[in-house]
């Protein structure tokens, strides 16, 4: 019995060394040639505010050369999202509300599309198209809230594109000559003048009422979301995805998960966005995993938990961080992570993958999903240094799904994270009493070098 307990013991510590991974550096939130891992709501900056509506935006990069733009916008009921024109691919998660989203393609030059999203919906849009929002007219409905990524790099050429994700169409139109504008419209230069010289709109306006209908003016091709559906024509109707509705990939009493890709989704295909959807219990963990060619960028949706993520730079190092609602995470591919829930409420997370490749998340732990179970247990071993008995009690079929209880562990992580931070500024401290004593004492250096001199002066004098 005494072998077992002490080979107990070796495992539970080798467990210990598979969740932290590399000894504690400290809490910070990035990691060297990285950026920041986690961008908070309140450090994004405004776009647009209105009585209509309100578009705020963060910037992100993955340290690979992956650049990425997120657009939060919320619209009032019976509002209007003017049309744009895309510069990169769009993919966007519905957060709120319902609404209609309109666009035509870049092969597509006869007819508009449009899909009527609900909350949970996912969709994406391709570069080059133009497309506009609608959101639901009933004033007792919910804000439409759309959470948008997009492509900072152009990934056909590698090279950046400008700041703006998209441009008004109005501006670009406006950019001609009148003259040409004329000659190419057929119209009368008063005619130009009247669209080019006014005042241009916000992103966001109210849409015009008409008695209880919503009149959409002369954009043509543009219905009432109370219309019938009879009364449509030369529309193309596609359907998104919806996170709330599909079947989890994993799903058990500690929470569930759903991964997107093209196979879910024809809209994805051709993008190198995949999404994915991570909704925990109370007091539960998605078990540490990394993503061999894909980097997650995760909005926070609901909830709060703690997220701790490793890096893979020399010397190795680990981060933790608190995560709230409309908090932005970052993890570069290839760089392990978790993600935990507090014991009094759960942790969402909505996020896209950007890819480099055909990417499967790879967990450490798992019955089925373990990588480290396919590896030769000796060799194995041999990497740990220690006894093979401990790897073999280690990857025993014990863990069965991916998302697993861990009662109090972020709260447990969170303590942490204020020791170290304690520490830090103890540090900090020690660094700036040892500073004053280097000044103090060359000050004290400094005067005897000073009556050194003033006694070998006088001497000269003397002589």
């Amino acid at each position: 019995m005494k072998p077992k307990a002490v080979v107990s013991k070796a495992a539970m510590q080798l467990l210990l060394l598979l969740w932290c991974f590399v000894a504690v550096e400290g809490g910070g939130q990035e990691f060297p040639g990285v950026g920041p891992l986690i961008v908070t709501k309140e450090r994004r900056s405004t776009v647009v505010s209105t009585a209509s509506g309100e578009i705020t935006a963060v910037d992100v990069r993955d340290g690979y050369g992956g650049a990425y733009h997120l657009q939060f916008i919320t619209m009032a009921p019976s509002s209007l999202f003017l049309p744009v024109l895309l510069h990169t691919d769009m993919v966007f998660y519905v957060q709120s509300g319902s609404g209609r989203v309109t666009y035509i393609e870049e092969d597509e030059n006869d007819e508009t599309e449009h899909i009527d999203v609900v909350r949970g919906d996912i969709y994406r849009l391709e570069k080059g198209s133009v497309f506009y929002v609608q959101s639901h007219p009933d004033p007792t409905r919910d804000n439409l809230r759309i959470h948008a990524i997009f492509n900072a790099v152009d990934t056909d050429n590698t090279k950046e594109l400008p700041a703006a994700a998209y441009s008004n169409i109005s501006d670009l139109v406006g950019g001609f000559e009148d003259k040409v504008l004329q000659t190419a419209f057929g119209v009368s230069e008063e005619t130009i003048l009247a669209i080019k010289w006014v005042e241009k709109p916000p992103s966001i306006v109210p849409l015009p009422h008409t008695s209880k209908t919503v009149s959409f003016g002369a954009l043509r091709g543009i219905r009432s979301l109370t219309a019938d559906d009879e009364e449509v024509t030369n529309k193309k109707k596609t359907k998104a995805f919806n996170f709330f509705k599909a079947k989890p990939d994993v799903e058990n009493c500690n929470g569930w998960s759903t991964a997107l890709s093209h196979k879910d989704l024809k809209a994805l295909k051709g993008s190198n966005f995949e999404a994915f959807m991570v909704n925990l219990s109370r007091s539960s963990m998605m078990g540490p995993y990394w993503n061999p060619k894909a980097t997650e960028i995760a909005i926070v949706i609901q909830g709060r938990g703690v997220v701790e993520a490793v890096s893979i730079g020399k010397p190795s190092r680990e981060t933790r961080f608190k995560a709230k609602e409309g908090d932005v995470v970052v993890v570069p591919r290839l760089h392990p992570v978790t993600q935990l829930s507090y014991n009094n409420e759960g942790f969402i997370l909505v996020g896209f993958s950007s890819l480099v490749g055909k990417n499967r998340p790879q967990f450490f732990a798992g019955k089925k999903r373990s990588a480290l179970r396919i590896l030769d247990r000796e060799v194995l071993a041999m990497a740990f240094n220690v006894p093979t008995a401990i790897v073999e009690e280690l990857l025993a079929a014990r863990v069965e799904s991916t998302i697993l209880a861990c009662t109090s562990c972020a709260e447990e992580l969170e303590g942490r994270m204020k020791e170290g931070s304690k520490g830090d500024e103890e540090h900090e401290q020690e660094e700036d009493d040892d500073e004053d004593e280097e000044r103090e004492a060359w000050k004290v250096d400094e005067e005897a070098r000073r009556e050194a001199e003033r006694e070998m002066w006088m001497l000269q004098k003397l002589v």
